[in-house]
């Protein structure tokens, strides 16, 4: 295992499970039992597949460390880096709670968000 995977593992953990952005449910190994504890199919299941999330892309000299590194849903940490300019992960953050508490970011809501 590398160390980016290591990191990414332990964020997972230390984040319950859960988006640094989006604050819904991720899964790390078995895709089968999250679909079959949320009742979704493989294909909603693989927006919410654990990423590791660099604060400071690694193209910008971001390091795989501890404070650059957090948990992100495939689907948040993809759209923050389709933006024409570089997002920070504060303005991202931002709006992915705004576009989730109006049901109209990933359309799937597995528990509540914290706005």
């Amino acid at each position: 295992m590398s160390s980016c995977q290591k990191i990414r593992r332990n964020c997972f953990i230390s984040q319950g499970g859960n988006c640094y952005y989006c604050q819904q449910p991720m899964w790390h190994d078995n895709v089968e039992i999250f679909c079959r504890e949320h009742h979704l199919t493989h294909r909603q299941a693989r927006l919410l597949c654990v990423t590791a999330e660099h604060l400071n892309p690694k193209s910008n000299g971001g390091k795989n460390s501890k404070s650059n590194v957090v948990a992100a849903c495939y689907f948040c940490n993809t759209r923050r880096h389709m933006t024409r300019s570089a997002v920070t992960p504060e303005r991202h953050l931002e709006k992915v709670r705004g576009r989730m508490a109006e049901g109209k970011w990933h359309g799937m809501r597995l528990k509540p968000i914290a706005v």
